[in-house]
């Protein structure tokens, strides 16, 4: 049964997909067509946890959340995310200080999985903060890799320096830099892998974001589509031959996902896409769409994400 409020979310999103195409297409793609799933992008979630390397694992955490009186259950589809329903702020809960958990959304954690981080390996993430998939890259790697991670924002890198510090990861550094700008010096690798999670339009995080339906339009979703295309290109020179480079979003906008990888496949033939399923864990194999990695709200129960996996051959 239709609650009012969901209706009326429904109502007003169904209102401004009339007047904006940036809002039409994102209802069209996660063809929420009842009122009642509209509503549910807007609903409260938990947050979602990925535990770092060499700390409790999953079933551990669990048990000692349960032992604090902290509601939580496993994620679907990431091995290791933890769903938490709780009142507290993040920073009181069990483990936080101890650095055994950092808040990071399932569909963003499934990007370093897509990422396949490899000890050793010299990895750059080119847009960081506040660093969630850094830190990720570093556990999946065993904390033996060197991840470099680059951000415009100075705060943002702060804020990368500070959660590295909780956690006790030693294989990331920071580099305050503009990427649709030359990198320089040794920051400009080669990379084996570079991990490009764009500035993009959000229209996947509309339940945590529901504010992003009335201030993007499809002026800025072409305006951020150019900067992206920028800021891959960038990327790509920066990699070693067979390298490979994740390209992501937390937007359903075909001008920012498909349609910019399609148009830099088919400008640089010296890079293939590799299918997304292969890379990712069993659970979450089936979130995918043309070789892409495809989460949708509606369907999965996270953000809207998109990730593409672009290996380069020559």
């Amino acid at each position: 049964m239709r609650n009012k409020s969901s209706v009326m979310i429904a109502a007003v999103f169904v209102a401004l997909a009339c007047a904006m195409p940036a809002a039409a297409q994102t209802l069209d793609r996660i063809k929420e067509t009842a009122f009642i799933k509209l509503g549910y992008l807007d609903d409260a979630r938990p947050f979602s946890f990925a535990g770092s390397d060499g700390k409790p694992d999953r079933e551990t955490f669990l048990r000692l959340l349960a032992k604090h009186n902290t509601s939580a259950v496993p994620t679907q589809y990431s091995r290791d995310g933890i769903w938490v329903q709780d009142g507290r702020s993040v920073d009181k809960l069990p483990g936080f200080e101890e650095g055994l958990f950092i808040v990071q959304g399932e569909a963003s954690q499934l990007v370093g999985y897509l990422a396949a981080p490899v000890e050793g390996e010299l990895i750059l993430d080119g847009c960081a903060a506040p660093g969630g998939k850094a830190t990720h890259l570093a556990q999946l790697s065993k904390d033996r890799a060197e991840i470099v991670a680059v951000d415009i924002s100075r705060r943002g890198i702060e804020k990368i320096r500070q959660n590295c510090a909780r956690l006790h990861l030693r294989s990331v550094r920071t580099h305050c830099a503009d990427l649709s700008q030359p990198l320089r010096d040794s920051w400009a690798g080669p990379y084996d892998r570079i991990l490009l999670d764009a500035p993009c339009s959000g229209f996947g995080t509309l339940r945590a974001h529901p504010e992003i339906k009335w201030q993007r339009n499809i002026t800025d979703v072409l305006r951020l589509s150019r900067l992206q295309a920028l800021l891959l290109e960038r990327a790509a020179g920066y990699l070693k031959k067979n390298g490979v480079i994740i390209y992501s979003t937390c937007t359903l906008m075909s001008e920012e996902n498909e349609k910019l990888i399609q148009s830099f496949l088919s400008r640089r033939k010296d890079f293939l896409l590799e299918p997304a399923a292969s890379y990712l864990p069993e659970p979450a194999q089936e979130i995918i769409h043309n070789d892409y990695f495809l989460a949708l709200p509606n369907r999965h129960g996270t953000d809207g994400f998109f990730a593409a996996r672009l290996r380069k051959v020559n």
